[in-house]
């Protein structure tokens, strides 16, 4: 019997009003991949933050190599007990450089002198075990944030870890960064140490899992080996019931442009978009495909308005609007859900109405009409299945898909047209990634224009009536649906495929 290299013993977590982990018991074992699935709310994140000593237990034991460890917080978990994480919402300096970040509060020094040329040393190498080449004197906040969230892997492989947590860790990368991260696992358990793994890709466990864990309401509600956790298996017993199809897209008749970009070029900090011409029509579903740094998100930016092109015509309903501001793309008609919605896409501190109202405040006699806001909070509440304790409730408490719901909501309030919907499923559980992307299908079937950009091919494959690939800046190529293939889309997105489909 091989002996564990973590364990928890009747574990809780408790927060005002909720029991967030409830008697959790678990066992990690020395160079296994233990997977961890459950709804949001379900008490991953928050299990993981007890076994890193991010949070510390109300009750239960915790042991590393079989003996019960005191809390001393997360530097003591990672550098002396070989625990580290690597968190869902990134836990990086944006102002520190990439090197700073990756020795910060490990850093070198001589003479009480900080070594600076042995910290960069360090952070190249510890990048190389992770396959990324960056500058490592640039700011990690100007990184894409594909990058930005390798940067976080590979921080967590600093101190030699024996146990790596990954909450999340492919929820912005590309299948070729996929499979680059799935390759240092299995080095990391080559070496013998264990990774702890949550994942909303149930596709994942096939590729990644010895065992999977199940959480339901705090508690585990089945550890089970790999090759009997198929998704459907999973789903029942994450959620408890059967949830239908993942990607529910209704049959819709494509109407008249709604609208069309020509010529798009802006010059860029991380690609320089080059020519870029695209359009949507009513009840359209487009999706963006392409590598991190094509330019998918730097297009839908520029197209909205919330970058500024250098050359290029915007169209809306065949009228030229040339959007210079995210204010001037709100009067368009046009709307963008951001890929890091509590960065950008929400006021995490402001309550479900005044997010829900934030791009078209009511207001009287210019004052903010209270009652109009909380009455247009609640009407989108009931549409789209919003669940909140009150419409007074801050959104940082909520969970992803219902963060989710309320920037939808915002943006349907502005009375958006025209959708642009930034990795839309990430983070969010697969209940509610099934729910988002019923409610993607109903405003098609609405007559809304939707894009979708995704680094998470199913999605674009099952939900797109069109695929545009974007590569260094440029379209591609085009894809009808008729011609979908994962291939086909890769081909195009790395220059080794022949030709223009449409």
């Amino acid at each position: 019997m091989v002996e564990p290299v973590l364990e928890m013993h009747e574990v809780s977590k408790r927060y005002p009003g909720v029991l967030a982990v409830d008697r959790v018991s678990l066992t990690v074992l020395p160079g296994e991949v233990h997977v961890v699935v459950g709804e949001n709310g379900a008490g991953k994140s928050t299990l993981m933050k007890l076994l890193a000593q991010v949070e510390r237990p109300d009750e239960g034991v915790i042991c590393v190599d079989g003996k019960p460890v005191a809390f001393r917080g997360p530097r003591f978990a990672q550098l002396v007990l070989g625990v580290s994480m690597v968190h869902q919402e990134l836990a990086l300096a944006p102002h520190l450089s990439v090197a700073d970040n990756l020795c910060l509060g490990d850093e070198s020094s001589r003479w009480g002198v900080l070594a600076r040329r042995a910290d960069r040393r360090r952070a190249g190498a510890l990048l190389g075990r992770v396959n990324v080449t960056v500058d490592l004197t640039r700011p990690v906040g100007t990184l894409p944030i594909a990058d930005r969230q390798r940067v976080e892997i590979a921080k967590a492989l600093n101190g030699n870890p024996r146990v790596v947590i990954m909450d999340e860790p492919t929820a912005m990368l590309t299948n070729a960064e996929i499979d680059d991260l799935f390759t240092v696992i299995a080095e990391l358990k080559r070496r013998g140490i264990a990774i702890v793994y949550i994942s909303h890709r149930l596709d994942e466990v096939a590729h990644l899992a010895d065992r999977v864990t199940v959480l339901r309401d705090g508690r585990v509600v089945q550890t089970l080996p790999a090759a009997q956790a198929s998704p459907q298996r999973l789903i029942q017993l994450m959620v408890g019931r059967d949830i239908g199809d993942l990607y529910p897209k209704p049959a819709v008749e494509i109407g008249d442009i709604l609208l069309r970009a020509e010529g798009i070029c802006r010059r860029g900090k991380v690609v320089d978009l080059a020519d870029c011409s695209v359009e949507v029509r009513a009840g359209e579903i487009v999706g963006f495909a392409g590598l991190v740094g094509a330019g998918r998100t730097e297009l839908a930016r520029a197209i909205f308005g919330a970058d500024i092109p250098d050359a290029g015509r915007v169209i809306v309903h065949g009228h030229e609007v040339n959007p210079r501001s995210a204010q001037q793309g709100i009067a368009a008609r046009l709307g963008y859900l951001t890929e890091d919605r509590q960065v950008e896409g929400l006021a995490m501190t402001l309550s479900v109405d005044q997010n829900i109202t934030l791009a078209n405040i009511p207001l009287r006699l210019r004052l903010i009409n209270l009652r109009a806001e909380r009455r247009i909070a609640q009407s989108w509440r009931d549409q789209l299945g919003i669940k909140a304790p009150s419409m007074k409730s801050r959104v940082r408490t909520l969970s992803g898909g219902n963060q989710q719901k309320i920037v939808v909501a915002k943006w349907l309030e502005a009375r958006s047209q025209v959708l642009f919907f930034d990795e839309p499923a990430r983070g969010i559980d697969v209940a509610a990634k099934a729910e988002i992307f019923g409610l993607i299908g109903q405003l098609a079937a609405q007559g809304c224009g939707i894009v979708i950009i995704s680094s998470y091919l199913p999605e674009l494959l099952n939900m797109c009536d069109r695929i545009v690939v974007l590569r260094a800046g440029r379209i591609a190529g085009e894809l009808a649906r008729e011609d979908f293939s994962e291939e086909r889309i890769m081909q195009l997105a790395t220059g080794t495929g022949k030709g223009w489909q449409r």
